[in-house]
């Protein structure tokens, strides 16, 4: 069994108050692999390998090794009464979700292999509806 770790990243909140979220990652041979779709932290996304610097036993990001070709869309879903129906809509485009701490609050992984155009598009119509909003945190599919 390989070795997981949280991983630290610093990044700035919707304040610009310096703030730091735990990813989950496994040792690779040359880094570590992200293992759960970050919430808040951009540019990163599930299966990245990344360096990191050892600070006394804790592990703060440091740099992108291979990029996975995912993509991460935070999405906040604002009525409960829609949280359902909107994940199961996720699902079957082939993504997986994962929930935060923050109500209505999930992150999207948009594998490489699936075509972002139609999640997109799916996105943009539950916008128009008010159902939610979303941002593409970690963009590496082309549209």
């Amino acid at each position: 069994m390989k070795e997981e770790r949280k991983i630290l990243f610093d990044y700035y909140d919707l304040e610009g108050n310096l703030a730091v979220e735990s990813v989950w990652a496994i040792k690779e041979k040359n880094g570590y692999k992200i293992k759960n779709i970050p919430f808040f932290v951009p540019n990163i996304a599930y299966d990245d390998v990344i360096s990191v610097e050892d600070d006394n036993g804790e592990l703060f990001f440091d740099d992108i090794i291979k990029e996975s070709g995912n993509s991460t869309i935070q999405v906040i879903i604002y009525d409960e009464i829609n949280f359902e129906e909107v994940t199961k809509k996720i699902e079957s485009f082939g993504c997986g979700w994962e929930g935060s701490h923050l109500k209505g609050y999930i992150s999207v992984n948009v594998p490489m292999k699936i075509s972002y155009a139609p999640f997109k598009t799916f996105l943009d119509s539950q916008v128009e509806n008010k159902k939610l909003d979303y941002k593409e945190s970690c963009l590496a599919h082309k549209i």
